[in-house]
Parts: structure tokens; sequence; C-alpha cells
């Protein structure tokens, strides 16, 4: 009987271990001037994605990256945000710590000047939104990031769905480019201005296997029917926003 308990007890210690330590991250968007585009992401490769590598390889952070949005596809004024930095952390600790202290305050102390001194880049439109990953899965560096968010019926039942789309994306994913893909669910903000509830991303090698994707081709195409329509009516209105990024720069993991 001990030993049951025993071994109760380690498996309840794993567990909530487990959720405490699950991951979390930052999508950051913000609108950045045609004219400027081209200084901004100089900037950010040049520095603020060394100032990220720093904190990743001191353990404050799983990982960071700028993405772009895709030009040329619908009207740019229909869209709030053209760049997101993407801040990844083992958890909720972790996410909190460095909203007190951020990497990019480090940037004298690296560089020996201070940040102002660079060119502004007129960036406007600043919008944070904090997730909690529920379950991914990475099979190397890709190129484009499809970003989904939608309100759902049912929170638990999309994860679930998500779950099962996940592990048929990844066992297919050599035939069809997709190098990564993930549920999460919203931490913050949750009001009215904001009525997603469930937030997926879809990764690719290339721009060609995204818009297989968005024609349900490629991965999509090996769902079965009945996972699909599971998905579709605990989504009835569909997506709010599916944003096609390119990644710009990122952080390699901490080694």
């Amino acid at each position: 009987m001990k030993k049951i308990y025993f071994l109760l007890f380690t498996f309840l210690f794993i567990y909530i271990n487990n959720l405490n330590a699950q991951r979390t991250f930052v999508l950051h968007g913000v609108n950045v001037p045609y004219q400027n585009q081209e200084n901004f992401e100089s900037q950010e490769i040049e520095y603020n994605s060394k100032l990220a590598q720093d904190y990743v390889d001191s353990g404050k952070m799983r990982g960071w990256a700028l993405l772009k949005r895709v030009q040329g596809i619908g009207d740019a004024e229909d869209y709030k945000f053209n760049y997101f930095w993407v801040h990844a952390f083992d958890n909720i600790e972790q996410m909190v710590a460095h909203k007190k202290n951020p990497f990019w305050e480090k940037f004298e102390d690296k560089f020996g000047f201070k940040s102002n001194k660079l060119k502004g880049n007129g960036a406007t439109k600043s919008g944070m939104y904090h997730f909690m990953t529920q379950d991914e899965f990475n099979n190397g560096q890709g190129k484009y990031i499809i970003l989904n968010d939608g309100k759902v019926n049912d929170v638990q039942a999309a994860i679930e769905l998500g779950k099962k789309t996940g592990n048929i994306f990844k066992k297919n994913s050599k035939k069809t480019g997709m190098t990564g893909w993930g549920v999460a669910t919203i931490i913050a903000p949750q009001d009215k201005h904001n009525d997603s509830n469930i937030f997926y991303w879809d990764i690719y090698d290339s721009l060609e296997g995204v818009m297989k994707h968005m024609a349900n081709q490629g991965a999509v195409s090996y769902l079965p029917g009945d996972l699909v329509e599971k998905f579709l009516s605990n989504l009835p209105d569909g997506f709010s926003h599916r944003n096609i990024t390119e990644i710009i720069i990122g952080t390699s993991p901490k080694q």
C-alpha cells in the first residue's frame, strides 16, 4: 500500500510540476511605415536579436523572433500590424520576470551607447498578447509562419482536436515541408475587444507550403473528413485572423 501511495504521489508531483512549467509566449504586434522597414529590420538584426540571445543563453527566456507580415496579400489598411515580435518563455513566472527586467533595457551595457541614439522607425499601433502553449512540435527551422486565431465554442475540445491535428501534421511533415505547429490558449487580454479564445500556428520551410496549407492542400489534405468537420463546427465563424508572416531573425536554442 505504501508503494502505491508513493507512486501516486510521484505521479501527482510530476503532473503538477508539468502544469506549473507550461510554456508561454507573448506576441507583440507593431506597425512600421514602409519607408522605415529596412532600417527597422537592420536594427533588430544588429541589436535586439543579440540582446535576446543573451537572455536565452542565460536561461531568462526560451526564445525570441521577429516576424514580418508577407506583403501583397490583401489590403494593408485592413491589418493593424505588419511586424510581430515573439517572446517565448518556459512558464508564467519567467514571462512576468521578463516584464520587470526586459532584455532591451540591457542595450547600453552591451553596446556602449543608449538606444535612443539610433534612428527612429515610427512604429505605431503596439499591442501585446499573452498565450499558454497547449501542444506543439518543431522539426527544424522554418521560414514562414501562419498565425491563426478565432473563437471556439469549446476550448478544451479545440485543444484535443488540435492535438490530433498536430500528430497528423507531424507524421507527414517531411512530405509537406511543415517544420512546426502549435496550439495555445489566451492568457490575456480577455475582454470584449478580443473575442478570440484559441490560437494556432503553422510553420513551413517555403511560401509554397504556406499557400498550399491555406488552400487546404499539403498538410491539411491528410486530415480525415470527420476531424475537419468537428474542428469547423467548433469554430462556427471561422478564424478571426490568419496572418502569413516571414521569419526575419530569431534566436538559437540555449546551448
